[in-house]
């Protein structure tokens, strides 16, 4: 295997194991991973039918696509189903009014109603596709699989969905796949810009992990290391020299699939999200709920996140540079001008943070403690422009133009997106620590000028 000829077998191998068993962590709980295969080979689709049938024990499979998967790796799946015995149904998720199917509690009760019934369920898809796929299955009490058609993002292998409920964001506790099955040959044709996607994506590991160490230390939130550092073998692949992904190098696309199979592996793991997801998340969701409320648009989840990882990445390395920060108090209602009709839904994950608000302000006026987070964090997290280069290299997203989102536009996101989530991240520490709001309008001006960004 290419993969393991440039990271160690033994490594390789570490990963391949956990999947399919549960097992004692050094952490002191115990994990279980329902993932048993990860296929990445050219006969995937046949791969994933056969090892469907062996662990199910089904008969019937309903494969689910939208018009361009169904295309790319629905035909093939479903073919490769019938092959190996299966009674084989067939799905089509219609788009949204944007020329692409939504993961929304709308399109999910479509669904519900017009999903032939099966024993298992296949996605042929990414993002949304495998979300919609997992949703399902898990309301109807079925297993499902998947057969990735791009390396764009970290849920293929997460037990949880993140749609909109009611134009809020949410994470819902679902079901992970039994199986994750990708072509490399489809990953390598995908369009560009779902692969740049993934990348943003995986390389917010280091800041999201930072977040949830702050959240551990000053909150006693539970920390995994083994979860934390899952990927850390794979990173060279991608992250060290990010312009042969660009360049389609094969091993550069092997290694951020299986970093994002096996990130959502570290959030199925925990039974979160906090793994890979923390305030730079928070940026992308934010753009994601505006739209709800004014239609005014949003890009590719992935691009978004890399923008907000470089400018989560530069609110800590702000907010580590106060050794005794004065704690400042914080807005006590969320923002009802912007949130429009979802007021009720923000306000209610916001009222649910003040706990957390106030262990952190406790936390940071004792000097000790404060002074021992931040030496254990602040070189923890990658500099912005090191995240921006990385980027960009790649050819991905790294700036406010990348993502086509107005200088306005993303400067109420980063005022505001705090508010959308009951989970503290560093943006709630800027604000408790005086950085917000007061640096909005420079990180605004840095987020055009990357290559600038120490």
């Amino acid at each position: 295997m290419l993969l393991t000829s440039l990271m160690s077998f033994e490594s390789f191998e570490r990963l391949a194991a956990l999947l399919g068993r549960e097992h004692a962590c050094e952490c002191g709980r115990r994990h279980a991973v329902p993932t048993r295969h990860v296929v990445y080979a050219e006969d995937a689709a046949e791969e994933l039918a056969r090892l469907m049938r062996e662990e199910s024990g089904g008969a019937a499979v309903t494969v689910i696509a939208d018009a361009r998967t169904w295309e790319v790796a629905g035909r093939e799946l479903a073919r490769a189903c019938r092959v190996a015995g299966w009674l084989v149904k067939e799905h089509i998720v219609p788009d949204g009014a944007r020329g692409t199917p939504v993961c929304d509690d709308v399109t999910f009760e479509g669904m519900q109603a017009g999903v032939p019934a099966a024993d298992v369920y296949l996605a042929a898809g990414s993002g949304v596709i495998n979300d919609l796929t997992k949703w399902l299955a898990h309301a109807r009490g079925a297993p499902y699989g998947v057969m990735a058609t791009a390396a764009s993002m970290n849920g293929y292998a997460a037990a949880n969905v993140a749609p909109s409920v009611r134009g809020v964001k949410v994470l819902e506790r679902a079901q992970a796949p039994l199986i994750v099955a990708a072509r490399p040959s489809v990953l390598a044709s995908a369009p560009w810009r779902l692969t740049a996607a993934g990348l943003g994506d995986v390389l917010a590991k280091p800041v999201s992990v930072a977040d949830w160490r702050l959240n551990h230390e000053l909150l006693g939130e539970h920390f995994c290391p083994t979860c934390a550092e899952l990927i850390s073998g794979l990173e060279p692949l991608y992250a060290e020299q990010p312009h042969r992904l660009r360049a389609g190098d094969a091993a550069a696309l092997g290694g951020l699939f299986y970093a994002l199979v096996y990130s959502g592996v570290a959030m199925t793991m925990m039974g979160s999200s906090a793994p890979a997801s923390g305030g730079e998340h928070l940026f992308s969701h934010t753009l994601d709920m505006m739209d709800a409320v004014d239609g005014g648009g949003h890009d590719l989840h992935g691009r978004q996140v890399g923008v907000g990882t470089i400018i989560a990445a530069e609110l800590h390395r702000r907010v580590w540079a106060h050794e005794r920060p004065e704690v400042r108090a914080v807005p006590q209602a969320v923002d009802e001008r912007l949130w429009g009709r979802l007021v009720p839904a923000v306000a209610a994950q916001y009222a649910a943070k003040q706990e957390g608000l106030r262990g952190i302000a406790a936390a940071m006026k004792d000097t000790q403690r404060w002074s021992a987070v931040r030496s254990m964090i602040k070189t923890a997290v990658p500099s912005p422009g090191e995240i921006a280069r990385r980027l960009k290299a790649a050819g991905a997203a790294c700036s406010l133009a990348d993502i086509t989102v107005a200088r306005a536009r993303a400067r109420e996101a980063v005022l505001h997106m705090h508010e959308i989530r009951a989970r503290t991240t560093i943006v709630d520490v800027a604000w408790l620590a005086g950085v917000l709001p007061g640096a909005v309008e420079e990180l605004m001006d840095e987020m055009g000028c990357m290559d600038g960004m120490d």
